[in-house]
């Protein structure tokens, strides 16, 4: 008899993921569907998407009906639109990725697996824009009653269980949020001092710290670069200040805007080492992406990070803001290729273990099936 799950969030259709839930959903999805054993079905309320059911190979989408112009959020209409459809697909399970299709699957009395990626009270103040800081408040007001209801929910980081283990009864599973196959796919020889960023050009990026780092490291390795990947439009006041900041020291720096997942794959087997500067972090799928290809990690402690990256074994770690210590851990890496080599297969081997999609989808089963006899 096959287990019927309904995944719940905003996931890719006919296009690649932007953003990292639809990442993480296109992942289980992918490796969920090959299963002879499951009935997927995946909903989402997501502008863009073309409205209806849709059947491919292995799973089913419904698409809801988003409204492209809005004066009310598409997520508060969400829940009216959900219900009926939940009723009538009668799923074992649900899986759910945002807080809004979480309250409607725990109302209706179903077994519910809840995966926290991120923290919308924490997050009002860095979006911007009226209606989205609007948008916000509804979803950090659904979050709240999904913790009140929530009896499973998966934690992608130990800053997650750190953060809620107090404002809920529910039981955590620490799972590991799953990567595209892409990145374990074998990688070349990297390119002798180069390094990548990849991510966007905001405060809570820290590519103005990765520039400084950058400049202290200038006069002991001439032939450094540091490749930027992500968007400038995000913030194009700071887009401005760090491109000012980066000016004098000419091609060492390269901002090579956005790209896709191929994209960022290719820039990372290039590089000797990724380097992370975030402000601000929960767990970052760059940092596995890179470890998959067989790459170190250079990154600020913040977050969930300090539980991805093993300090001399897989990469190393420096205190936030901290230009200084952060040019010190890409400088052992930069004079010491056979090291930086090293920590590279270290850090393969653990990718494989902790954020291959096979090794994932498994342990979200084992939680799903808990959360179904704990019904």
């Amino acid at each position: 008899m096959s287990l019927r799950i309904a995944m719940l969030g905003h996931f890719p259709f006919d296009a690649p993921p932007a953003g990292g839930v639809q990442s993480v959903i296109a992942n289980l999805r992918n490796e969920l569907a090959r299963r002879e054993d499951i009935e997927l079905h995946l909903i989402q309320n997501r502008r863009g998407a073309p409205v209806g059911t849709f059947r491919r190979e292995g799973w089913t989408a419904h698409n809801l009906a988003a409204r492209e112009t809005r004066v009310i959020p598409n997520m508060m209409r969400t829940p009216g639109l959900l219900r009926p459809l939940l009723l009538a697909l009668a799923p074992d399970v649900v899986s759910s990725h945002q807080p809004e299709y979480a309250v409607t699957a725990l109302e209706l009395g179903l077994p519910v697996l809840h995966t926290i990626h991120g923290f919308p009270a924490s997050e009002f103040w860095a979006r911007r824009g009226l209606f989205t800081r609007a948008a916000t408040l509804w979803e950090v007001w659904q979050e709240r009653r999904t913790l009140q209801l929530a009896r499973h929910l998966v934690a992608i980081s130990d800053m997650v269980v750190q953060r809620y283990r107090k404002r809920t009864r529910a039981q955590f599973h620490r799972i590991d949020n799953p990567i595209s196959p892409l990145f374990f796919e074998p990688a070349p020889p990297p390119e002798p001092f180069r390094v990548l960023l990849a991510g966007h050009l905001n405060k809570r990026k820290g590519v103005d710290v990765a520039v400084k780092a950058a400049a202290l490291l200038l006069p002991d390795f001439p032939g450094l670069t540091l490749d930027i990947v992500g968007r400038t439009d995000v913030d194009p006041e700071f887009t401005r200040r760090v491109r000012a900041q980066a000016a004098p020291l000419g091609d060492a720096i390269r901002f090579l805007g956005p790209t896709d997942q191929a994209g960022i794959r290719e820039a990372m087997t290039r590089a000797q080492v990724l380097l992370l500067t975030s402000r601000m972090e929960n767990a970052p799928m760059v940092i596995a992406e890179a470890m998959a290809v067989g790459r170190p990690v250079v990154a600020t402690r913040v977050g969930g990070v300090e539980g991805m990256i093993d300090p001399g074994v897989t990469g190393y770690l420096a205190p936030s803001e901290d230009a200084r210590a952060l040019a010190e851990g890409l400088a052992r890496l930069l004079a010491n290729p056979e090291h930086a080599a090293q920590l590279g297969a270290n850090a393969a081997r653990l990718a494989r273990q902790r954020y291959h999609p096979t090794a994932v989808a498994e342990r979200y089963l084992r939680a799903m099936r808990a959360a179904m006899a704990g019904r």
